[in-house]
C-alpha cells in the first residue's frame, strides 16, 4: 500500500519544527516529507513516528513538547523523550495532528497542524460496505424465503400428521365398531343357528325341514358378512396377522372340494378337483387363510354359473409354491366388470350374472385379494362374455417336510360328562345346553361367575364351559380365580368375541380350550373330546 501526501509550502517561524515524520510498516520504518500538512495513511501502516526539534538560527530552544491527535488522543500528550511521538493503531477517519511548545517563559505556542486521513481497509470501504449490505439484504431474503419455507413444510407436516391421525381415529373407531357388531351379531346368531340345529335333529315334514335348512342357510351368509367385515377392518388398521406353520397340502383341498361340492350339485352343477402329481406334500404358511381363499372363490363361481361345471386346479408354482385356478363356466366378464372385479361392496361385480337374487356382500373378493397380498402373492382374472372365468391365485409358499398327521379326537362316543355351563344370555344358554345334551351330556347352568363359584364348591363337575363377558366377574377372572385356588378342573372359553387377542387372553388366564360364537354341537363335540384327549395323554 503506498501513503500519498500532499505537501503546502514550507514557511519560516521561530520556535521548534517537525524535524521528521516516519511510518511503520510491518516494521519497517519509511521517511515523510516534513513539511507535509496532509498525511493519508492507507490500510497496512502500523504507526505513524513524529520527531520535533530546535529550529534553525536564532529560534529559541523548547523546554517543553506536547501532541495531540484529536480523535486519537483523549487530551494533550507530553512524551518522553522530548519532542518525540509514536502514534500506533490508529483507526480509521479523519484526524488534526496538532503540536504545542514553551520555551523559557512557560508560553504555549503551536504549530500549523497537519491534517491527517486514515483510509479504512477494503471491506470497511463505501463500496465494500453498499456490497455488504445489498448481500445482507440478499441473503436476508433468501432466509426469509427458507423460513417461510420451512414454515409450510412444517404446517403441511402437522397437517399430514393430523390428517394421519384422524385416519388412524376413524379406522380404530371402525374397527372397534364392526368388532362390538360381530360380538353383538354373533351372541345372538348362536341362538338362531343352534335352535335351527335343534329343529334339524327333531321331527319335521319336508317343507318344516326345508324352512328350517333356509334359517340356517341365512344365518351362516350373515355370519360369513361379519367375518368378512372384520376381516377387512384388519386389514386397513394393519393388524391382519398370517399364523405360519407347516401344513399338508392335499387334505386341505379335499377339505374344501368336501365343502364345495354339495353347493354345486345342489344347483346342478359338476365340481371337480385337479391336483399336478407334482405337488409338495407340505408346505409353511397360513392354511387357515388359503383355505378362505379356495372357499371364497370356489363359492363365488359356484353362485353365479347355472349350468355346467366348476373345477379347482392346482399346480406347483416357479420356483416355488402353487398356482390355483377356479374356473367356471358361467356367463364371463367383460373388461369394464373385471375393472372393477375387486372392489369392495360391489355386488355381483365379478358380472357373472346368473342366479338372480344370489347377492352378496361384495367382500369375498376383495378379501381374497387382500390376504393374496398379504401372502406374498396376487390373483388375476382371465374371462370374455359367454366363456366363463377364470380365476388364478399365485402364492409363494415353501415347500416343507410334512408335519406329523392331526389325529382329531372323535366327535361321538365320548364319555357322558357332568358339565358346568356359565352364560348370562339365557337364549344362548338354552341352545348350547340343548346341544350338550343331545350328546348326553349333563348340563348345570348358572347365569355369572359367583353362581359358578358358588357351586363349584357344593358338587363336583368334569368340566365348565365360561363365556368370557360375564356380569360382574368375567369369563378371565373366574378362570384366574379357579387357578388361583388350586381347581384343576378343565376350562373351555366361550366367547362371541372376534378379536384376535380373545384366545391368547384366555389361555393365559387358564382356559384349556377355546371356542367362538355361534357353536354347534359338532364344534362343542369336538372341543370337548380334545379337552378329554389333553387330560389324558402324557404331560412333559
Amino acid at each position: 500500500m503506498l501513503l500519498a501526501l500532499a505537501a503546502l509550502p514550507a514557511f519560516a517561524a521561530p520556535g521548534p519544527q517537525v524535524l521528521s515524520l516516519q511510518r511503520v510498516r510491518a516494521g519497517e520504518v519509511l521517511s515523510l516529507p516534513a513539511d507535509a500538512r496532509l498525511l493519508r495513511l492507507v490500510p497496512g501502516d502500523d504507526a505513524l513516528r513524529v520527531v520535533v526539534g530546535p529550529g534553525s538560527g536564532t529560534a529559541p530552544e523548547p523546554r517543553r513538547i506536547r501532541f495531540q491527535l484529536e480523535g486519537h488522543d483523549p487530551g494533550w500528550m507530553e512524551p518522553e523523550p522530548l519532542g518525540e511521538r509514536l502514534f500506533r493503531r490508529i483507526e480509521p477517519g479523519s484526524y488534526q495532528l496538532r503540536i504545542a511548545w514553551a520555551g523559557a517563559d512557560g508560553d504555549w505556542r503551536e504549530l500549523p497542524r497537519v491534517a491527517v486521513w486514515v483510509e479504512p481497509p477494503w471491506w470497511q470501504g463505501q463500496y465494500a460496505l453498499a456490497m455488504f449490505g445489498l448481500l445482507a439484504l440478499v441473503l436476508a431474503a433468501l432466509l426469509s424465503r427458507e423460513l417461510r419455507a420451512r414454515h409450510r413444510r412444517r404446517e403441511a407436516w402437522r397437517m399430514t400428521r393430523a390428517r394421519q391421525q384422524l385416519a388412524e381415529q376413524h379406522s380404530e373407531a371402525k374397527s372397534r365398531f364392526l368388532a362390538t357388531l360381530g360380538h353383538e351379531i354373533r351372541t345372538p346368531m348362536t341362538g338362531v343357528l343352534g335352535m335351527a340345529e335343534l329343529l334339524q335333529g327333531s321331527a319335521l315334514d319336508a317343507r318344516q325341514r326345508g324352512q328350517v335348512e333356509a334359517i340356517q342357510r341365512a344365518g351362516q351368509h350373515l355370519l360369513r358378512l361379519v367375518n368378512d367385515a372384520l376381516d377387512l377392518a384388519r386389514i386397513e388398521a394393519g393388524r391382519l396377522e398370517l399364523v405360519v406353520a407347516p401344513f399338508r397340502l392335499r387334505p386341505l383341498l379335499d377339505e374344501v372340494a368336501d365343502l364345495l361340492r354339495p353347493l354345486a350339485e345342489a344347483k346342478g352343477l359338476r365340481f371337480r378337483l385337479a391336483c399336478a402329481p407334482s405337488l409338495p406334500e407340505a408346505l409353511s404358511g397360513d392354511a387357515t387363510r388359503l383355505r378362505q381363499i379356495l372357499f371364497n372363490l370356489g363359492h363365488n363361481a359356484i353362485k353365479f354359473c347355472d349350468a355346467g361345471e366348476v373345477s379347482l386346479q392346482v399346480a406347483p408354482g416357479e420356483p416355488e409354491g402353487l398356482v390355483l385356478s377356479v374356473h367356471d363356466s358361467g356367463p364371463g366378464l367383460d373388461a369394464e366388470q373385471q375393472a372393477r372385479l375387486f372392489r369392495r361392496f360391489e355386488q355381483g361385480a365379478s358380472g357373472q350374472g346368473g342366479s338372480s337374487g344370489s347377492g352378496g356382500s361384495g367382500l369375498g373378493l376383495a378379501i381374497c385379494r387382500e390376504l393374496a397380498v398379504a401372502m406374498g402373492g396376487g390373483i388375476s382374472v382371465q374371462s370374455s362374455p359367454g366363456q366363463g372365468a377364470r380365476f388364478q391365485v399365485s402364492l409363494p409358499l415353501p415347500a416343507v417336510p410334512a408335519p406329523e398327521p392331526d389325529v382329531r379326537p372323535g366327535t361321538r362316543g365320548t364319555a357322558v360328562r357332568r358339565l358346568l355351563l356359565v352364560e348370562d344370555n339365557a337364549v344362548v344358554a338354552e341352545v348350547v345346553a340343548a346341544l350338550l345334551e343331545q350328546q348326553g351330556h349333563r348340563v348345570r347352568h348358572v347365569p355369572h361367575g359367583l353362581a359358578a363359584l358358588a357351586e363349584l364348591a357344593t358338587a363336583s363337575y368334569d368340566l365348565a364351559v365360561l363365556d368370557l363377558d360375564l356380569p360382574g366377574i368375567d369369563g378371565l377372572q373366574l378362570a384366574r380365580l379357579l387357578r388361583a385356588r388350586g381347581e384343576t378342573l378343565p376350562l373351555l372359553a366361550l366367547t362371541a368375541r372376534a378379536d384376535p387377542q380373545a384366545e391368547p387372553e384366555a389361555r393365559a388366564a387358564g382356559m384349556d380350550g377355546f371356542l367362538r360364537k355361534p357353536v354347534t354341537g359338532e364344534l362343542l363335540a369336538v372341543a370337548i373330546a380334545a379337552l378329554e384327549s389333553a387330560r389324558l395323554s402324557p404331560r412333559g
